[in-house]
């Protein structure tokens, strides 16, 4: 029942708080921006200046240390709580007419990718400006496209094989990984929810655990919206019950990951040390 109850507050906590960010700006320095127009990389309201480079190195140092820690503490759960991905899958279900389904995705995928963009431009500029139709709207519209493409065409097939967080959790040596069981098939009215919301193409949990699984745990929650109409938990469970979000890679796989986010950390401020500008524009004079 927990898991009902967390999983789309979480899926939507996280949207917010992604579309949220880039608009957040003090004395005209964002909380986070990769500004490559500027040459600086803006972090809690204070900016570095730095080359083309380096900001290229900050943002693969961020990408590569998010997915790797990420993986060894939440595992694919982030499949499930945070991946937008998840939402589009809400979205489907909920809705039954195809039409609505199309407009609501297409919506979530430009919602995206509109906030995507604005991490590296200024997201008032990018909506001033906008029907302009520059280099950055351009992008939003590319991105539209893929992100809707992804969610309504290729999701299953984008989720299994081209997904880089999914690539590295198959890559990662994970002992005793959470994974879920079908149990009790005789309560199972056949309503093959737990299949329709599955990220993978022709994946059917009740014939037993898959290794293309990305345990995101979205059948579980559908089919606990199901079996709660006749006073019943869901027939989807984890296989290992002293087991949560945290500790979905392994016993010790937080501690891992919190080594692997304090590498991160400190890449970045090594990337950051004036002593290592490298053909960087003194443009920003002002914030010394």
């Amino acid at each position: 029942m927990a898991k009902k109850q967390i999983l789309a507050p979480t899926l939507f906590i996280t949207l917010f708080l992604y579309v949220l960010f880039p608009w957040l700006s003090f004395n005209n320095i964002h909380f986070l921006m990769f500004n490559f127009e500027f040459h600086r990389f803006e972090f809690l309201f204070m900016a570095f200046e730095v080359s083309t480079h380096q900001l290229i190195y900050i943002v693969l140092t961020l990408f590569i240390g998010l997915i790797v820690g990420l993986n060894l503490t939440i595992s694919r759960f982030y499949c499930g709580y945070f991946c937008p991905s998840s939402i589009a899958s809400f979205i489907s279900l909920r809705f039954k007419n195809p039409f609505l389904i199309f407009v609501s995705v297409l919506t979530l995928a430009f919602i995206l990718s509109f906030s995507t963009i604005s991490y590296f431009t200024s997201a008032v500029d990018l909506f001033l400006n906008f029907t302009k139709f520059d280099t950055a709207s351009i992008f939003v519209g590319v991105l539209t496209t893929a992100f809707t493409s992804i969610f309504l065409v290729f999701r299953g097939w984008y989720c299994s094989i081209l997904c880089p967080y999914f690539f590295v959790s198959a890559v990662l040596p994970q002992e005793e990984k959470q994974t879920f069981e079908f149990f009790d098939k005789n309560s199972c009215i056949d309503c093959d929810k737990c299949v329709k919301v599955c990220p993978i193409d022709e994946l059917d949990i009740k014939a037993g655990f898959d290794i293309r699984c990305v345990q995101c745990g979205l059948c579980e929650t559908a089919c606990d919206s199901v079996m709660i109409k006749f006073n019943k938990s869901s027939l989807i469970t984890k296989k290992y019950k002293d087991r949560n979000i945290f500790k979905s890679f392994s016993k010790n796989g937080y501690i891992w990951g919190i080594i692997v986010f304090t590498i991160m950390i400190f890449t970045i401020i090594y990337i950051l040390d004036s002593l290592n500008l490298d053909n960087c524009y003194f443009i920003n004079k002002n914030l010394y």
